[in-house]
């Protein structure tokens, strides 16, 4: 996995950004309420995960990815959930058979679901706040990060109505970590010697691009051929 962070990074960048497909989540928290009220997570629970350092060492915490915020959290040694907050000292997460990387320049986490086959699924999520500036939100869920972050406040109510904004984006990452956006387009063009087929797979299923179930049983189709 060496430089597999950087790898896939450059590769995410060298996308076509006006073609993918992108899925809008918005949430309204009224001011005075707590973002913490909101939360909802990835995984059913905080699970043992493996943090690989940029720096070399490894790191062990019980994690989970928050969906609400987009940020990887943690269980401290005071038993509080709490935000990694200096991701781009993590070379990769291992998490319920999940690889998870930073992206610092799309400012989100990429994952790369389970699988050994030659093509993988991968998603992007990120989140931006309205009308807040990421700078005041950011002050209010400083948490005490052991060792990658600072000390604040754990939970926070806004002063102010804000929207809180997820953009999710899905890909195929390829046998040498190529990442394409996993539209229908280029499913068919993937498989584009057994295109009538799969393109009767995507009609008699119903197959919902912007959802992650349907892509693997899309993607595990496709690779049976």
């Amino acid at each position: 996995m060496k430089n597999y962070f950087a790898l896939l990074v450059s590769l995410l960048l060298l996308q076509s950004f006006s073609a993918k497909a992108q899925i809008y989540e918005r949430r309204s928290v009224q001011s005075g309420q707590s973002l913490s009220a909101y939360n909802y997570y990835l995984f059913p629970s905080f699970s043992n995960a493996t943090v690989k350092l940029k720096n070399s060492g490894n790191l062990a915490y019980k994690m989970n990815f928050n969906m609400l915020v987009c940020q990887m959290q943690f269980i401290g040694s005071h038993d509080d959930t709490l935000n990694l907050l200096q991701p781009d000292q993590v070379d990769s997460i291992y998490l319920n058979n999940s690889v998870f990387f930073y992206d610092r320049d799309n400012d989100g986490y990429i994952q790369i679901y389970p699988g050994n086959v030659p093509l993988r699924l991968a998603v992007l999520r990120k989140v931006t706040y309205e009308p807040v500036k990421m700078g005041a939100l950011r002050a209010g869920f400083a948490s005490y990060s052991e060792p990658l972050g600072s000390s604040g406040p754990k939970d926070v109510g806004m002063d102010d109505n804000i929207d809180v904004v997820k953009e999710t984006i899905y890909y195929i990452v390829g046998s040498k970590n190529e990442m394409t956006v996993a539209s229908k387009s280029n499913f068919l063009k993937l498989f584009e010697m057994n295109k009538k087929e799969v393109e009767l797979f995507i009609k008699r299923n119903k197959i919902n691009f912007d959802k992650d179930y349907d892509l693997q049983k899309l993607l595990t189709f496709c690779l049976n051929f």
